[in-house]
């Protein structure tokens, strides 16, 4: 498969999930692995998600199935009403320093940029763990969107995308479902 490089200006501009990804596994040339990540309610504190490593399938490979890079979350109707949330990461460094790495992550529904984020994590240290809390205020959505959401699981959508001095090294693409169980 053939990726065109994707930088961030780029990346703002989109107006709808992709559907493909944008870049293969190897460009992680820094060899970055995320594990364990927890999301949770701020206003709350109450832990809607908690995966530790050893619960990740680790073991993708670009000749899979590019479903299986696709992560799906069903989170429930509730989980809309929600102001502020936390997702907080661990992730692992390779060999070689990261300078100026940054997140750029755009949520869709239908085909609309519903909300946009971007964390800047800086530089990392080659070989070490980090673990990073990023706070999200989630989009002021009206009862008629919430309503449309719910109805339509997995319509909602989104892209994260991971660069290096602006090149981008790792592209992930999730769904959600708010209808309740």
């Amino acid at each position: 498969m053939e990726y065109l490089a994707a930088s961030p200006d780029h990346i703002r501009t989109l107006s709808a999930p992709t559907e493909r990804f944008l870049c293969a596994l190897k460009d992680n040339t820094f060899d970055i692995k995320f594990g364990a990540f927890r999301i949770r309610d701020m206003i709350s504190g109450y832990t809607l998600i908690d995966v530790r490593e050893g619960d990740l399938d680790t073991a993708i490979t670009e000749e899979m199935d590019p479903s299986t890079r696709l992560l799906k979350y069903h989170f429930g109707s509730q989980f809309l009403n929600l102001t502020t949330i936390g997702l907080q990461v661990e992730f692992k460094i390779g060999d070689l320093p990261v300078p100026n790495l940054m997140m750029i992550e755009r949520h869709y529904f239908r085909g609309k940029c519903i909300k946009s984020y971007e964390f800047k994590f800086g530089f990392c240290m080659p070989n070490t763990t980090n673990t990073l809390e990023m706070i999200y205020d989630l989009p002021q959505l009206s009862q008629e969107e919430k309503a449309a959401m719910i109805a339509a699981p997995w319509e909602t959508k989104s892209d994260t995308f991971f660069f290096v001095e602006n090149k981008l090294i790792i592209h992930n693409r999730a769904e959600y479902n708010y209808a309740d169980l």
